[in-house]
């Protein structure tokens, strides 16, 4: 056989190797690229899915904002009672409920326990954050600054004094899958109004978490 025949032959059978390698490359990445589409998919069926459960959770919100007990503050999405909107329900400069106020929270308080239990009914897969914030009024000359410490300190100790209040009277959100969040925005603070007799209140603002299931039972 010629050196010539043999040049050829060993072209075209390395030529023969290197295009089955190229071949099995494009197969790995073909498959690769099957698997990412296929990964990607699901994840946008499962964000898509979520967004459709967030919806339909909006709509499961609407019997409390129309309900006659509450004001729902819409920029802000937070709830305050109406039967105590502009009451100074605490003792002047104190953290102590006014006995004339106590039953009245402790209705709203059963009335967003009983919320929450239908919403956990009809949703098993969510959790959801109970946000209780106490709110100040300022003076009438505004002496009080935004971020002044007493606002923040005070408005915290009255939202953990309802909370107080609920659960010593066996009104306990984390029975179902709610985590409980007590905070103060003092004389700060969003949703704010003109009237500042208006924000000697507590708010509500209730935050689903979607497919986020505390698994916790405070019994």
């Amino acid at each position: 056989m010629s050196a010539k025949k043999k040049n050829t032959d060993f072209f075209w059978v390395s030529f023969s190797d290197l295009m089955t390698s190229l071949f099995f490359i494009m197969l790995v990445l073909f498959v690769l690229t099957v698997v990412y589409l296929r990964i990607e998919q699901k994840k946008i069926i499962a964000e898509k899915e979520e967004l459709e459960k967030i919806v339909q959770l909006e709509e499961q919100f609407k019997p409390l904002q129309l309900d006659g007990d509450f004001y729902y503050l819409e920029a802000c999405k937070k709830f305050v009672a109406k039967d105590l909107l502009g009451k100074e329900i605490f003792e002047r400069n104190k953290t102590e409920i006014l006995v004339e106020y106590i039953e009245p929270t402790l209705l709203v308080g059963r009335k967003l326990e009983k919320f929450l239990n239908k919403l956990e009914k009809n949703n098993p897969t969510f959790s959801y954050l109970l946000v209780i914030e106490g709110n100040m009024g300022n003076s009438y000359d505004l002496k009080f600054a935004k971020d002044d410490s007493f606002g923040y300190k005070k408005s915290y100790e009255r939202a953990l004094a309802v909370y107080n209040l609920w659960v010593a009277n066996d009104v306990n959100f984390r029975k179902s899958n709610v985590e409980v969040l007590i905070s103060g925005s003092g004389f700060n603070g969003l949703c704010r109004e003109q009237n500042e007799e208006n924000n000697k209140r507590f708010s509500i603002q209730i935050i689903p978490k979607v497919s986020n299931n505390t698994n916790y039972k405070n019994e």
